[in-house]
């Protein structure tokens, strides 16, 4: 379980890209609802010296999803989270306080989903952008994204 031990994040200034969980998961397995796009954007993260990153929170998401029946994963989710952290270029991040006690300080995202508030949170703490396909997080990162210091790549 040692390989699942968080590394110390840099900020990342643009350095770097926050997956959200069905970004992370259709990335994983080649799934066709990735948009070409947006494999071009982790891509070009990746050979331009960046890194992908993968939340706490996310993991959490997942092991919920795989608890709860609504996702099954090729191998259990420790084994699944290793395999993924292991690819050059992805690495975890920690579930930050700062970040923690900030997500419920976000009061124009018209949701209350806990992960997806850690999310945004920690994206904003990060300074680097949340790849995502959700449009109500879209929509906040475009009318409300400058004041939370906060961007969405889809």
């Amino acid at each position: 379980m040692s390989n699942l031990t968080p590394k110390p994040v840099v900020r990342s200034n643009g350095k770097g890209l926050l997956l959200d969980t069905h970004i992370a998961l259709w990335l994983d397995s080649g799934d066709d609802r990735l948009r070409s796009s947006t494999r071009v954007l982790i891509d070009d993260c990746w050979r331009n010296g960046g890194t992908i990153l993968l939340s706490a929170i996310t993991a959490w998401e997942i092991a919920l999803l795989v608890d709860t029946r609504r996702i099954e994963l090729d191998i259990p989710i420790e084994a699944w989270l290793t395999r993924f952290l292991e690819r050059p270029g992805i690495e975890s991040v920690p579930l930050g306080h700062h970040a923690a006690s900030r997500s419920y300080q976000l009061h124009h995202l018209e949701h209350r989903d806990p992960a997806d508030r850690l999310l945004i949170a920690t994206a904003i703490e990060l300074t680097c952008p949340l790849v995502t396909y959700d449009e109500r997080i879209a929509r906040f990162g475009r009318n409300r994204g400058r004041q939370y210091g906060f961007a969405v790549s889809v």
